[in-house]
């Protein structure tokens, strides 16, 4: 099941400010759907990155980059800021699957 596939259907892009990566990565665990995390926590980091970049990134890119009203705050969220002043699109569906990646792996490591 690919990325895009794998997000809830009722799911509609909203004009809606996120102004950190955490609020972000928490909003797209609510309409990603279970089945997919568990195929994820299967897969190495390059492998989803790779396999999400497309598809899954795009979704990412439209919603959090593109139609993100608080894109500023998010930017300044990043662990450092400077590194990341010109940011383009497609670098930040990179750091945000990455961190989605870690989230999802990590939580599952804890709970076993």
């Amino acid at each position: 099941m690919e990325g895009y596939e794998a997000i809830k259907t009722t799911e509609k892009i909203k004009n809606v400010g996120y102004s950190t990566i955490d609020e972000i990565i928490n909003d797209i665990l609510q309409v990603l759907s279970p089945e997919y995390q568990e195929t994820i926590i299967e897969m190495s980091n390059d492998d989803f990155r790779d396999i999400a970049h497309f598809n899954f990134g795009q979704w990412i890119r439209n919603k959090y980059f593109y139609k993100n009203p608080a894109q500023e705050q998010v930017v300044k969220s990043l662990s450092d800021p400077k590194e990341y002043m010109v940011l383009d699109s497609d670098e930040f569906s990179r750091i945000i699957l990455e961190k989605l990646y870690e989230k999802i792996t990590t939580e599952k490591k804890c709970m076993d």
